[in-house]
C-alpha cells in the first residue's frame, strides 16, 4: 500500500486517558477485550459502525491484534486428522484428557477407576454431540444404540426443534438398566430434538430362531427395519468382552455365554453383536435370536459414528474400525494415540 492510501484515523478527546486519546485503540480494547459488539463501540466513540470496522481492520494490519490457537487445541485437531487419515475415516474427534485426574491421585484404585470411567463416558457424549449436531436437520433419520456412553451423549445433545426428524431404535429392547436401554437412549435423544422416537417394539434377545423368524416376519418390524436401512447416521459406542460387560438384558445372556465368545475369538461387543480383532462378528449362543440391526446393515449407512475410549476398550474399538464399521470416531487422546501407533 502507498504511504499516500494509508487510512487516517482521528484521536478522540473522549478516549480514556490510558489509551492515549487514540480511538483505535480504544475501539480495539473494547472488542477483544471487553466483548462489546461493533455496534456498542460506535455508539461509544460516537463513530459509524463501518469506522469501528476500519479501527479494528487496521489494528489487526498494524500487529496491535495477534490471533493464535492454543497449543493443547492445535494438538487435538492434528492428532484427529492423523487419527482419520490412518485409520480412513472421514472425521475424527478428540477429546481432551481429564486434568482433574491428577487430583485424584490419592483415591483408592477402584473408585478412581470409577470415577475416570464416569468422566470419560460424558466428555465422550459431550464431544459426540458436537460432532454430531451440526449433522441433524429436517428430514433426517438416526438411528441410536444404547448404553452409558449413549445414554451421556443423549443428555448433552442441545435442544433443538426437528419434528421432521426420525430418531430410531437400533437394537430390540431389554429389561437391562432402565437408564441406558435402547428404548431409553432412543426416547431421550428423541426427546431433546423435539424429533419423532420410533422404539423398537421388540426384545434385543429371544429364546429360539424360530421365534425370531416369526416376528421379523410381522408388519411392524418389517416397516421398523425398512427405515433403520434408510438411515442417515447411526451412532453408537463400543463394548469390551469383559466378565463385567453391561448387556442389554442379562438374563438372555447365560453365564457361560462369555467365556464362550472369547474362546471364539470375541474382543468387542457393538450393536449387541460379538466381533473378533477383524471385525467379523463371532457365532454363539445368541447366533439367530437376536433382533435388531445386523453388523451388514450397520455398514450400509452412510454415516456411522462410533463413540468410545478409554483403555480397556482399546482392542474392541480397534476390531470396529477394522471391520469397516465406522465412518467417525469420537474418542480420547490416549486411545487416539495407541491406534496412531497400532493402527488397524
Amino acid at each position: 500500500m502507498d504511504s499516500s492510501d494509508e487510512p487516517t484515523f482521528a484521536r478522540s478527546a473522549s478516549a480514556p486517558i490510558e489509551f492515549g486519546g487514540d480511538a483505535l485503540i480504544w475501539a480495539t480494547w473494547l472488542y477483544y477485550s471487553e466483548s462489546l459488539t461493533q455496534n456498542d463501540i460506535a455508539q461509544a466513540l460516537g463513530v459509524s459502525r463501518a469506522s469501528v470496522a476500519n479501527y479494528l481492520a487496521e489494528a489487526r494490519r498494524r500487529g496491535l491484534v495477534q490471533i493464535t490457537l492454543a497449543q493443547d487445541l492445535l494438538g487435538a485437531v492434528s492428532q484427529s486428522r492423523a487419527l482419520a487419515a490412518c485409520c480412513g475415516l472421514e472425521g475424527a474427534f478428540i477429546t481432551p484428557n481429564d486434568s482433574s485426574a491428577l487430583t485424584n491421585a490419592d483415591a483408592p484404585d477402584d473408585d478412581a477407576g470409577v470415577a475416570g470411567q464416569i468422566s470419560l463416558r460424558r466428555r465422550l457424549g459431550v464431544a459426540a454431540a458436537h460432532a454430531l449436531a451440526p449433522r441433524l436437520a429436517a428430514p433426517f433419520t438416526l438411528g441410536v444404540a444404547w448404553g452409558r456412553t449413549m445414554l451421556e451423549l443423549a443428555r448433552a445433545m442441545p435442544e433443538r426443534t426437528l419434528p421432521s426428524m426420525q430418531v430410531l431404535q437400533v437394537s430390540g429392547s431389554s429389561l437391562g438398566e432402565a437408564d441406558s436401554s435402547p428404548e431409553a437412549c432412543t426416547a431421550l435423544m428423541a426427546s431433546r430434538l423435539n424429533a419423532r422416537c420410533q422404539n423398537l417394539y421388540a426384545p434385543g434377545v429371544v429364546s429360539s430362531p424360530a421365534l425370531r423368524d416369526a416376528l421379523m416376519a410381522e408388519p411392524t418390524l418389517k416397516r421398523h427395519f425398512e427405515r433403520l436401512r434408510a438411515c442417515d447416521a447411526v451412532v453408537y459406542g463400543v463394548g469390551e468382552v469383559a466378565d463385567d460387560v453391561v448387556w442389554s438384558d442379562p438374563d438372555m445372556l447365560p453365564h457361560t455365554a462369555l467365556g464362550e465368545y472369547r474362546e471364539h475369538g470375541a474382543v468387542g461387543l457393538l450393536i449387541s453383536r460379538f466381533i473378533d480383532t477383524s471385525g467379523r462378528e463371532v457365532a454363539g449362543s445368541l447366533s439367530n435370536r437376536q433382533i435388531g440391526m445386523t453388523l451388514e446393515e450397520l455398514r450400509q449407512v452412510p454415516t456411522r459414528i462410533c463413540v468410545a475410549g478409554g483403555a480397556p476398550k482399546f482392542d474392541a474399538i480397534r476390531a470396529t474400525l477394522a471391520g469397516g464399521y465406522v465412518t467417525h470416531l469420537v474418542t480420547d487422546a490416549q486411545t487416539a494415540q495407541r491406534l496412531l501407533e497400532d493402527p488397524p
